[in-house]
């Protein structure tokens, strides 16, 4: 699992490690995502305290993620049992989260700013419908953190027609009245704080609603049906492992296996279509409102996630999905299989349901096996540890190179050798540090290269 770990893992993650490291330090205090006006450091947040446990590692940058994973799985369940399903039926109906496919498992681990917890904050919302004023505290920091967020506000809205439960007009009021309440506090807090790490002199001055002015930016009607087709036809299949295709067509999946099924598609698609006709067919019981609520309001999410990926305009649909932005599509097969086994009255059919639900995650549950026996087996080549490594070893403490090799060989060395970024910067004081050093500083240069000394893919100058 180590290997499966660092392989995928890359400069844009080294930054959200450095950003917890520096927090772990005490040096500064990382509100947004270095470099950015968006994006709540969270992810670096819950980090610190592991990297005070076990060091500035990236088992531990994605430890807390796993328990997240976990956490928000658990979450589910309990929340199906308050709503009269068995806690064994509730892990049933989770499973399409629970026990996701190598690509899922990939994005879900991934510290790239968010994650998995758009699924936690989602759930805690959905925990505090009847408080407003927390309701508009957490959906303002969740919204900040990552835009998805924001599905969970009109999916409330089909829960509450569903239940016919209405918030009051004051209810709005409250809700909107702590929504601002923490933007303020949070739009303050940024101008004291700085955008690129630490000694950092830029301060984010620009109100938050450069955040909005951010996402407006990325929003494009162009190609919208290819989009939205190119993440139906060929994303959520692979998401879901219900059709074979190979690890490696996905960025940062080093991998020459083969997963998914259509025979374990087969086995999920049965267990959906049955699940849907019974629901349509089954007489309403009379104290199944609140579930229905919850299944729609999870489900609203899943396929709000679905539209909203076609505005992207930064996804070409010639090219594989970008998964980490249609996450929630994950929630749509758990609020249908959760529903539909909250009111299914025939034992026989809910067996068979059960039965092919859980023949497709044992074969989810292959794939993921195979994906490890692969790595444990066959180690792949680690060229970034390597050049890391060599720096320390032969103490060179500054260095200059490319924005995907600088920051990750600076996290991996845990900033004994610091190398700024020649393209896009996101730590001032890397920069100034290697300036005040350029007598002692080398170039890593990608091969082909002419230096004299090379280290796994690069030769330094």
């Amino acid at each position: 699992m180590p290997l499966v770990i660092e392989r995928s893992f890359d400069a844009d993650q080294a930054i959200v490690g450095l950003m917890a490291k520096h927090l772990s330090e005490f040096r500064t205090f990382p509100l947004f995502f270095y470099g950015q006006n968006y994006m709540l450091g969270v992810q670096a947040w819950i980090a610190a305290p592991f990297f005070w446990l076990g060091g500035p590692t990236i088992v531990m940058l994605r430890l807390p993620l796993l328990l997240i994973n976990i956490g928000v799985a658990w979450a589910l369940i309990a929340m199906f049992r308050r709503l009269g399903l068995r806690p064994a039926l509730g892990l049933v109906a989770a499973l399409p989260f629970a026990m996701t496919t190598p690509v899922m498992s990939d994005a879900l681990l991934r510290p790239l700013g968010a994650a998995v917890e758009p699924f936690a904050w989602v759930l805690i919302l959905w925990a505090l419908r009847q408080r407003p004023v927390w309701f508009g505290f957490v959906f303002c920091v969740g919204f900040l953190h990552r835009e998805f967020v924001l599905y969970a506000a009109p999916a409330l809205v089909i829960a509450q027609w569903c239940e016919a439960r209405w918030w009051r007009v004051r209810d709005v009021a409250m809700a909107v009245g702590g929504f601002a309440a923490m933007w303020l506090t949070i739009d303050l807090l940024k101008r004291s704080t700085s955008l690129y790490g630490p000694l950092g002199a830029n301060f984010a001055t620009d109100t938050l609603l450069m955040q909005s002015r951010q996402l407006a930016l990325w929003l494009s009607l162009d190609a919208y049906t290819d989009r939205v087709w190119q993440l139906v036809s060929r994303g959520v299949p692979d998401m879901l492992g219900v059709r074979s295709y190979r690890l490696s067509a996905y960025h940062g999946l080093f991998s020459g296996l083969n997963v998914g099924s259509a025979v374990a598609g087969v086995a999920l698609l049965l267990a959906a279509v049955v699940a849907a006709v019974r629901l349509v067919t089954l007489p309403k019981p009379s104290d199944s409102t609140p579930a229905a609520a919850f299944a729609s309001y999870l489900g609203a999410i899943g396929f709000f996630a679905i539209a909203a990926y076609g505005l992207n305009g930064g996804i070409d649909p010639q090219f594989m999905p970008v998964v980490r932005y249609a996450l929630f599509v994950l929630l749509i097969p758990v609020a249908l299989f959760g529903l539909y086994l909250r009111r299914e009255n025939r034992q026989s059919v809910r067996t068979t349901v059960v039965v092919l639900i859980c023949a497709w995650a044992g074969w989810t549950a292959v794939d993921a096996t195979r994906v490890m026996t692969e790595y444990v087996r066959t180690p792949p080549n680690l060229p970034h540890h390597e050049l890391a490594d060599y720096l320390v070893r032969n103490r060179i403490r500054y260095a200059r190179a490319g924005y995907w090799d600088a920051y990750l060989v600076t996290f991996l060395s845990r900033e004994q050798v610091i190398v700024a970024s020649t393209e896009q910067t996101r730590i001032l004081a890397y920069g100034e540090l290697v300036n005040q050093h350029a007598g002692e500083a080398v170039h890593l240069v990608r091969q082909p290269c002419e230096g004299e000394r090379r280290v796994a893919a690069w030769c330094l100058e």
